[in-house]
């Protein structure tokens, strides 16, 4: 991970982070729109990092998520079953689940009660508080962080609302949305655990 742009922050991050989480500080999120090919896309990814797939019910999830199970035991990458899609994981003995954002933390809570082993994350709230302990989770993902090209990011919260973010919140803080070689060295300071991208691993 070392002689990866971003693997090298990712560590750094890690190291100084308060919170440490089971999940690697180097994450790529699959997006059909902005990556055809995630398994492509994996050949660029450095041994030890993490893979979230993001299906949005394509009716070909079951083969795509299969081949991301093989690419990722064959690379020595974590892989996470996105949308909250347990049967999903469960089919290709993922190591956890992402979930969507979840003021009752619902999903997590019973997923981390049934499989205490597993890796748990969520994408954090865009507004409100949360009605439940965040401990159940390994990671939480706060997006957009910087500008970004996903439709769905909104506004960027910049370097120094994130920081407070994980100064709120006793959980490993993944940052999501704009962060690249270029942008990720405002966050060395910030508290945050991890780096989570789309299309940072080949900027």
């Amino acid at each position: 991970m070392k002689s990866h742009p971003l693997g090298k922050f990712a560590l750094k991050l890690s190291a100084k982070a308060p919170h440490k989480s089971r999940l690697s500080p180097l994450v790529f999120m699959t997006d059909p729109k902005r990556v055809a090919d995630p398994a492509a896309q994996i050949a660029f990814l450095p041994k030890g990092s993490a893979v979230i797939y993001r299906h949005f019910s394509e009716p070909q999830r079951h083969i795509t998520a299969k081949l991301l199970r093989e690419f990722t035991r064959l690379q020595n990458l974590q892989l996470l079953i996105g949308g909250g899609d347990i049967e999903l994981a469960r089919a290709v003995k993922a190591d956890g689940v992402h979930f969507r954002r979840d003021t009752h933390l619902y999903g997590p809570r019973a997923y981390r009660a049934a499989h205490p082993d597993k890796i748990i994350t969520m994408a954090g709230l865009k507004t409100g508080a949360y009605k439940s302990a965040l401990s159940c989770l390994d990671g939480l993902f706060i997006s957009s962080v910087f500008p970004s090209q996903s439709p769905s990011a909104g506004p960027p919260i910049g370097a120094a609302a994130l920081s407070q973010a994980c100064r709120d919140y006793s959980v490993p803080v993944f940052a999501l949305g704009g962060v690249t070689p270029k942008t990720a060295p405002q966050l060395l300071s910030s508290g945050v655990y991890g780096i989570a991208a789309i299309n940072g691993f080949t900027c």
